[in-house]
């Protein structure tokens, strides 16, 4: 796909902002120090406009460079920007993309074992009942399961 492809926009700019401000968080960088990574390349009212989803999607040289100053592979953002598939076909349930995916929390990949007790605990949050009555137990049921996320990450 061609450089003015991109630039006109080719949908995903929601999770690219999403992207975008995650990232920028996780390296504590303020819209200001994040320009200033990018070696100016992108302003930060830029990144602003993005972030807010009021521009949909920058050019190349632009990803590129946010992807080298937030540290990241650049093709985790041009994917995000040129994922075209049918919206029925990218929908997965939260479990399914614990399951399908590796990803990490801290600096180390999740084990097999701790990926499981992540997926126990999406999965009694999207079962409990939460009432009144049964709000205490379940909210001890669920700290039993983070115990037993938090030993696997250990």
């Amino acid at each position: 796909m061609t450089e003015e492809k991109i630039e006109q926009g080719t949908g995903g700019s929601d999770k690219f902002a999403l992207l975008i401000k995650h990232y920028r968080k996780l390296r504590n960088y303020s819209l200001k120090d994040l320009e200033n990574a990018s070696g100016s390349s992108v302003s930060a009212g830029y990144i602003h406009r993005l972030e807010s989803g009021e521009r949909n999607s920058p050019s190349i040289k632009k990803i590129l460079a946010l992807a080298k100053a937030l540290r990241i592979p650049s093709a985790v953002l041009v994917g995000t920007l040129l994922y075209e598939l049918d919206e029925k076909e990218r929908s997965f349930s939260l479990s399914e993309v614990l399951i399908q995916n590796s990803y990490f929390l801290g600096s180390g990949m999740l084990s097999s074992e701790a990926k499981q007790s992540l997926i126990r605990i999406v999965e009694f949050i999207d079962h409990a009942v939460w009432s009144p009555t049964s709000k205490m137990r379940e909210m001890y049921q669920l700290s039993e399961i983070i115990d037993d996320f938090k030993q696997a990450v250990s």
